[in-house]
């Protein structure tokens, strides 16, 4: 059963030593937040969590080089002096990008309470739904006539099913009607809380050593902006995470949702899937590897909360300003996805870790998927996925099976997103809500 994803705040942040609150200035680049994002950092470099420490340079106590690092350890005085070319982050955004915009006055961001680990996200699959929309009904699944409601429906099914056989996920999940969880986030929660453990073993290796965390089958369910791109118009387009991949010619059917699931998505599954003749041979579904090095998908559910609606225009086009800048291309319908290369993966013969191969191939075969300039970014607006007093909200997705959560989110930001995140594949850590299969040499989350 799909768990979406849901807000867990409540309370004022604290300080990061545990002694009594402090407010801190609504300024990423103000010094004291500034410093504070530099201690998260540590913690979650301690934990082999890539993480960027660009916020040195606007920090007032910079760390000095220590032993053995000759003045070019992160976040050392040294290194601060050339971060954002010795310039104010403004500045440096202003000369290399020009004016991105900003919210509108009044936004209402919460500044206050504690931003990591305010995202709960299940461990397991996410899937990302094509209907080619922006708004839903409250309860994305409550549109009888879409997929998500089919495929919630189904997998309730199988998930009661299986919790009568006494084996299987026993979590159904819960539906997110506006409640929130009283927890306490005086303190910092530890690094364990909000960084999860690999949802399926990196691209190229045998499903068999699947994770428990995969094992137990929970996910994330959205409705998205994405456009089918299957040649039947009453079929659907679904992505698939960690998998990476596409399914075409999904049916709009009770009948399209079972075969998803026993062909796709059943926790036993690995990114290649079932084979086409195991299904009987009678699917018309599809699947390919995405064609994209990164998916980042932006919260724009009006009936939700309208701060999404009106931050997700705003930090798209700052993304493609910025995308743009360093030759990567941007799809917002999943008109990529069509005429993908080579034969579908339910077609590709051979053992299940032969075929855990082939994907591992096409998917390191991805422009940019280990960093640096070039390739192309999905980017799709989704429903309610949680926090949005913490608006902008977005969710980052990487082929090597990395997701982040990401709040407080402004045009101004999107600058360290792209740099930090989609091209050296670093966490900026002022920005993270929750992060799942990041944990591994902690240099970055583009490789495995």
């Amino acid at each position: 059963m799909f768990r979406k994803i849901s807000s867990a705040v409540t309370s004022v942040a604290g300080s990061l030593t545990g002694s009594p609150a402090r407010q801190l200035p609504p300024n990423h680049h103000d010094p004291a937040r500034a410093e504070s994002y530099v201690e998260l950092a540590k913690e979650l470099q301690a934990s082999g969590v890539p993480v960027s420490f660009d916020d040195c340079a606007a920090c007032d106590h910079p760390c000095p080089p220590t032993e053995g690092s000759e003045g070019a350890g992160a976040g050392t005085i040294v290194e601060a002096g050339t971060i954002w070319e010795g310039k104010t982050y403004e500045q440096y955004v202003m000369d290399k990008y020009g004016d991105l915009g900003e919210l509108p006055a009044g936004f209402d961001t919460d500044w206050e309470s504690e931003l990591a680990g305010s995202a709960k996200f299940g461990n397991g699959r996410v899937v990302v739904i094509s209907t080619g929309k922006s708004d839903w009904e409250r309860d994305h699944t409550d549109e009888v006539d879409g997929f998500a409601h089919k495929l919630e429906k189904y997998i309730s099914k199988a998930a009661v099913k299986e919790e009568k056989g006494g084996k299987g996920a026993k979590d159904k999940g819960a539906k997110d009607k506006g409640g929130k969880q009283e927890v306490d986030f005086s303190k910092r929660p530890p690094v364990s809380s909000y960084v999860l453990p690999a949802t399926l073993p990196p691209p190229s290796t045998d499903v068999t050593q699947a994770t428990a965390a995969h094992s137990a089958g929970m996910g994330s369910l959205f409705s998205s902006s994405l456009i089918s791109q299957s040649d039947d118009p009453e079929d659907q387009t679904v992505l698939v995470f960690p998998d990476w991949k596409v399914c075409l010619e999904v049916e709009n059917s009770q009948s399209g949702a079972k075969g998803l699931w026993e062909g796709v998505l059943e926790p036993k599954l690995g990114r290649a899937g079932r084979l086409l003749a195991e299904e009987g041979g009678t699917e018309r579904r599809r699947s390919w590897v995405l064609p994209y090095r990164a998916v980042i998908l932006l919260c724009s559910h009006k009936r939700r909360d309208k701060r999404c609606s009106i931050a997700a225009p705003l930090l798209r086009s700052a993304l493609v300003t910025v995308l743009s800048k360093h030759s990567i291309n941007v799809d917002h319908t999943g008109s990529s996805l069509v005429a993908l290369d080579g034969p579908a993966l339910e077609e590709v013969a051979g053992g299940e870790a032969e075929r855990e191969v082939e994907v591992g191939k096409r998917i390191a075969a991805i422009e940019g998927v280990h960093g640096g300039e070039g390739g192309e970014v999905g980017i799709f607006n989704i429903n309610h996925l949680g926090g949005h007093r913490y608006a902008g909200v977005m969710l980052i997705l990487f082929p090597s099976g990395a997701y982040l959560s990401y709040g407080r989110v402004t045009p101004q930001e999107i600058p360290r997103v792209v740099e930090e995140t989609v091209l050296r594949g670093q966490i900026v850590p002022g920005l993270l809500r929750s992060a799942g299969s990041v944990q591994g040499n902690g240099k970055s989350l583009l490789n495995w």
